[in-house]
């Protein structure tokens, strides 16, 4: 019994602590001796293609540096005369593309169904969530490989509308020197896809006597900022998927650091590098904690894809810092584009989803897009993935079914802590009675342990007799308190993840995706205050004082205390909807030790000859010890 505890205050002290560690793994330190590469983050300059009659494919060679608002070749003296961009708007009722004319990106994507702050939650329309608004360049944006180092240039011919169906299609065109014409289109998804997914094409025409050599054209992955909740940008990264390897690179690798305990470390990246390999990857996706961009490629465009540049595209520079933080990263998908000759073509095709990284919509667009929602890993190998996935189920299904209300979610977590406890109920019930009857029985067990304290084989032996005489099972309670360990892991990760818990309001919580704060009573003296974690626990206390802990003393019970006061610490500043939950538990928690011991005294009462009152035999030693120190 004695290693039983110990082990369980081991495995519980430990979780606390590697989720602790899981979550501020990835903050950045800074070496001044190792400085990262400082990246420009200014719009590169455009590059123009030259035909070639020859059958060799050449690289493209950058142009002369240009305005940045784009040029235009005078036909008789070749001089580049700058060009203003012109904005050509594509939406629906759930987003808004702002297309621009000088290279034929998307410079930004305006999410109508989301706000843009916690202050504008409640008008959304008017202050929505925009989708690349911190982009160096626009989503889509094409660029080619510089031949001498590879990092790409970025090519903004100025493009003409063609077609502009309202609400439906855009259809911009460019034509370029040596004959090659280039057209983009852009189509919002109909009724019965999703509306915020995209369909785009990129074509490259060559003129039909004219030959355009082989090249390799990227196009930008759109740019996604850290959210508030992301202080580690755990969440924001690039990925890839070839429809069984997921991987991932985040913007940890763009910094220097010095690991966790001395693990990990490693110098910071200028930018990197993502082969291929041998599968073809279905999808390139860029990520936060609650939004997402992802191109799913055609089935005839994945063969084309090359690879994947990837580099910063957002820094900050904290006072006294001497090389700036990269928060934000982006990415060039690249594509083989064959040479071209007398008319031929070759079109990327892709769909591109802008819009909340809710894991059953992403689910139900297909391809395995719901893999873009990673939900962590328990000390980094132990996958949780198919509890949060049944939570994000349940949550999802008890929202459907409440009324509508802005504590509608908040409802919804305490209805799930229900379900929980219900399916738990009988376990934590077993586990209560097996404490309740060690402790009624901890007068003859001290005695046995005091009689044969010499022998420990016969004080074994004699406890395992009385143990079968009066049917107690001192390991019943461990698997009860085990399974708990998986539940709330899960449950951390679904409500860091849980885009839909974004700006949800509960009492007097304005966000349940972030830690909960009274408004107008944020902080005291600067330090940040937070209800729910210091409820949390004074009810764990509460909990563990009405639980019978037979067997436990002195450095056991310092264990036990001692993650009962670091666990609040240690969620101080995780999800205001974890601790909720977490709450909710623990209140239904104590009813449940209160209505299990009222049953169980009724039992004693019914048959007091076959229970050992161990509170009079503790009374009585208590006051032998009394009468002892006073002498008598």
């Amino acid at each position: 019994m004695d290693k039983k505890n110990k082990i369980i205050g081991i495995i519980l002290l430990l979780t606390a602590i590697g989720l602790y560690a899981w979550d501020t793994y990835q903050k950045a330190e800074y070496a001044k001796k190792h400085p990262a590469p400082q990246v420009a983050t200014a719009p590169a300059q455009p590059a123009q293609i030259t035909p070639s009659t020859s059958a060799a494919p050449t690289a493209p060679t950058p142009a002369p540096a240009v305005a940045p608002t784009g040029t235009d070749a005078d036909a008789s003296t070749g001089n580049l005369a700058p060009v203003e961009a012109q904005i050509i708007t594509l939406e629906n009722d759930t987003i808004r593309l702002n297309i621009t004319t000088l290279g034929g990106g998307i410079q930004t994507v305006a999410l109508k169904e989301q706000a843009d702050t916690l202050a504008n939650r409640k008008t959304p329309a008017e202050n929505p969530y925009l989708f690349n608004a911190d982009g160096t360049v626009p989503a889509l944006a094409l660029s080619i490989d510089n031949a001498a180092n590879r990092v790409p240039i970025e090519w903004a011919p100025p493009f003409t509308v063609v077609e502009n169906v309202p609400g439906k299609r855009v259809v911009l065109s460019a034509k370029m020197a040596g004959g090659l014409t280039v057209i983009r289109s852009y189509e919002l998804a109909e009724d019965k896809t999703d509306p915020h997914v995209i369909s785009f094409k990129t074509t490259f025409r060559a003129g039909v006597s004219d030959v355009v050599p082989a090249m390799n054209v990227r196009l930008n992955t759109g740019t996604l900022p850290p959210s508030i909740g992301d202080s580690t940008h755990q969440f924001l990264g690039i990925a890839t998927y070839d429809g069984s390897n997921f991987h991932k690179t985040g913007v940890a690798d763009f910094n220097a650091s010095s690991g966790f305990l001395g693990m990990g470390g490693h110098a910071a990246k200028p930018y990197a590098f993502i082969p291929r390999g041998e599968n073809q990857w279905q999808w390139v996706s860029v990520t936060n904690q609650f939004f997402a961009g992802i191109i799913r490629f055609d089935e005839a465009t994945r063969a084309q894809v090359s690879d994947l540049y990837i580099h910063p595209a957002m820094t900050h520079l904290e006072p006294g810092q001497v090389v700036p933080t990269v928060t934000s990263i982006t990415g060039e998908v690249g594509f083989r584009i064959g040479e071209l000759s007398n008319g031929q073509e070759s079109t990327i095709a892709a769909t591109y989803f802008v819009g909340p990284r809710e894991y059953t919509r992403l689910a139900n667009l297909g391809g395995d897009q719901e893999k873009a929602v990673q939900f962590g890993r328990l000390f980094w190998f132990v996958s949780v993935d198919f509890l949060c996935k049944i939570f994000v189920v349940i949550l999802n299904g008890l929202h459907s079914i409440l009324p509508e209300s802005p504590w509608a979610w908040g409802f919804a977590i305490i209805f799930l802590t229900v379900i929980i406890k219900a399916i738990t109920w009988p376990l934590v019930t077993t586990q209560q009675r097996s404490a309740e009857r060690m402790r009624q029985f901890q007068g003859p067990m001290k005695e046995i342990r005091e009689k044969y304290k010499d022998d420990p084989k016969r004080q074994q032996q004699e406890m395992m007799k009385l143990y079968q005489e009066h049917k107690i099972n001192p390991f019943a309670g461990c698997f009860p308190v085990l399974i708990q360990i998986p539940i709330f892991t899960g449950l951390f990760f679904t409500f860091q993840t849980l885009a839909q818990l974004r700006f949800q309001s509960f009492l007097w919580i304005p966000d349940l995706s972030m830690p909960d704060v009274i408004p107008g009573l944020e902080t005291i003296g600067g330090f940040p205050i937070h209800i729910l974690p210091v409820f949390m626990g004074a009810t764990m206390l509460l909990n563990m004082r009405l639980t019978p802990m037979p067997n436990v003393e002195g450095q056991q019970k310092m264990i036990f205390y001692g993650m009962m006061v670091m666990f609040p610490i240690i969620c101080y500043k995780m999800p205001s909807a974890l601790m909720l939950y977490y709450s909710v538990q623990n209140c239904l928690t104590i009813v449940q030790t209160l209505i299990t011991r009222r049953k169980m005294r009724r039992e004693t009462a019914a048959a007091p000859n076959t229970i050992v009152n161990a509170e009079t035999t503790t009374r009585k030693d208590k006051k032998k010890k009394r009468d002892k120190s006073r002498g008598r």
